[in-house]
């Protein structure tokens, strides 16, 4: 039969196929994890994805009845894999069952598969004993159970442990997320482990402490400044950050003769911090625990005198929003300036001319945002958002229509006024994060693109502002903040966050899109 196939070529193709299915398993179906107190399950959950580990279709062949459980002991997440079946597909030909141990050897330490017994893999003498590695930086309570945020760095005893085994988490629930190498000189050195647990020390002959979610970040240097280096920079521009310590000599040598003490070790030099992985497990999600333990964060990785900036890795939507809501919280409750950031209405009219570049400095004080961003060391976009935020909260509801701005900036409302100015700031932002695309368009189609993507950016901070209302209201309270989880309508002229610098996604929460969705906002 030319052309086409022959009936029993399509009898064929559709009894393989129907063969295939029937072997075929769902590997976010077939893993599960539990953590495990002595012989109790405290947390039982699944995996948001396993692509990283078992492919796009997310799908083991050749198993009936399979079954793949990881168990972590619950205070240190020390592992123990077990996998099993009912029946194993008989091999013909090249075609054969997937090889389940091979695709979890790079995800999977191999101490998890050292014994066949749960108990004895997770048996641990010193439980009762156990105190999170570092120090205790945080303690509140939710529900009536108290909760505890700790700090380590690497070189602490224990933290290298948890921080590997945290690490079988991230292909799992983080978005784009990797496994940390932490064997090349002075890396281990840069990361610090946050961890999050739940506490109860009335329980005998085991751990009190029951781990609930974890946070890393890694400290880059930043010296010197690559885009205008000093004569005298050249050689730091050229350092070898394998070898730090020599860095710091030819840094001490620099700044020998200012009036500046010299440095003791490679991690007091000029940095930024970047939160790299934050996770909640999936039974303490929505509770409030991941705005607690990025408040923590927040404030520990800012206090440092070395640490000039905060940046965040690829971080999801739910991430944003928990972000945008706990630094907006946070810079309103301790920083004047931007309490009393208000969009100024009084505008020379000579700089509001079509032909000149929107005055954005005037519109909101440039003196006060210089000034909020030392203090705050809240990387330059994100806090460019939480001022356009700030700004629009103090322009009453029933002012916030472009119905009401016909005569621009000559109005005789000033919350009319205060409207469109603000509209103004936010565009010159938008151009600036999308020329390459808007320059392409003429100039009736970019004003309404512009027009149609600030209509949007308001519902979005909408939003935001009322969840950021509602973690004001409830911040000391046992019900904590929400983090958001309503999903974000389409916007029409799209952004990126690759100015953050990133690489790895921080999740709050499992995410069902594959791909990220940047924010347009």
């Amino acid at each position: 039969m030319s052309g086409s196939e022959s009936p029993e070529s399509s009898e064929l193709v559709s009894a393989i196929q129907d063969q295939v299915e029937e072997w075929s398993t769902s590997s976010n179906d077939a893993l599960h994890i539990s953590l495990y107190r002595g012989d109790n399950v405290v947390s039982d959950f699944g995996p948001a994805c396993t692509y990283p580990i078992f492919g796009e279709e997310e799908v083991v062949f050749g198993y009936r009845g399979l079954d793949m459980s990881l168990s972590l002991a619950a205070h240190n997440l020390r592992p123990h894999m077990d996998i099993s079946w009912t029946e194993q597909f008989p091999q013909l030909g090249d075609i054969k069952a997937s090889d389940i141990r091979g695709a979890l050897d790079d995800f999977i330490p191999q101490s998890a598969f050292a014994t066949k017994s749960r108990a004895e893999a997770l048996a641990d003498p010193n439980a009762t004993n156990f105190t999170p590695p570092g120090t205790l930086l945080h303690t509140y309570t939710h529900e009536g159970r108290k909760y505890e945020i700790w700090k380590a760095t690497l070189s602490e005893d224990g933290a290298r442990e948890i921080m590997e085994n945290t690490q079988i988490l991230v292909p799992m629930f983080i978005e784009g997320g990797t496994i940390i190498a932490l064997d090349e000189p002075w890396v281990a050195d840069r990361w610090t482990l946050f961890t999050l647990y739940q506490v109860d020390k009335r329980l005998a002959n085991t751990s009190p402490y029951t781990f609930v979610g974890f946070s890393t970040s890694y400290r880059v240097f930043t010296l010197p400044d690559r885009r205008e280096p000093a004569e005298n920079d050249l050689a730091l521009l050229q350092h070898n950050e394998s070898d730090m310590d020599a860095v710091l000599r030819r840094w001490n040598s620099k700044t020998a003769n200012e009036d500046t003490h010299l440095l003791k070790s490679p991690l007091e030099l000029p940095s930024r911090e970047r939160i790299s992985q934050f996770l909640i497990i999936p039974t303490h999600q929505g509770e409030g625990h991941g705005a607690r333990l990025y408040d923590t964060v927040f404030k520990s990785l800012i206090s440092p005198d070395n640490v000039c900036e905060l940046t965040v890795e690829d971080p999801n939507e739910a991430f944003d929003d928990m972000r945008d809501t706990c630094d907006l919280t946070w810079l309103r409750k301790n920083n004047d300036d931007f309490a009393s950031l208000a969009i100024k209405t009084k505008i020379d009219s000579a700089k509001l001319k079509a032909t000149e570049n929107i005055p954005v400095d005037d519109i909101v004080s440039g003196d006060a945002k210089a000034r909020i961003k030392k203090t705050s060391k809240i990387m330059p976009r994100q806090l460019g958002r939480l001022i356009e935020m700030q700004t629009y909260s103090k322009i009453p509801k029933l002012n916030r229509s472009a119905s009401r701005i016909s005569r621009k900036e000559k109005s005789t409302n000033e919350m009319d006024r205060a409207y469109y100015l603000w509209r103004l700031y936010v565009k010159q932002r938008l151009y600036i994060s999308n020329r390459d695309v808007l320059a392409q368009l003429d100039r009736e189609e970019r004003a309404e693109r512009l027009d149609a993507t600030i209509e949007n950016i308001q519902v979005d901070y909408d939003r935001l502002l009322e969840l950021a209302d509602k973690r004001a209201h409830f911040i000391d309270s046992e019900v904590g903040s929400h983090n958001g989880a309503t999903k974000r309508k389409k916007k029409v002229v799209v952004e990126s966050d690759e100015d953050e610098d990133d690489a790895e996604a921080g999740d709050v929460a499992p995410t069902s899109s594959r791909k990220k969705k940047r924010r347009t906002a």
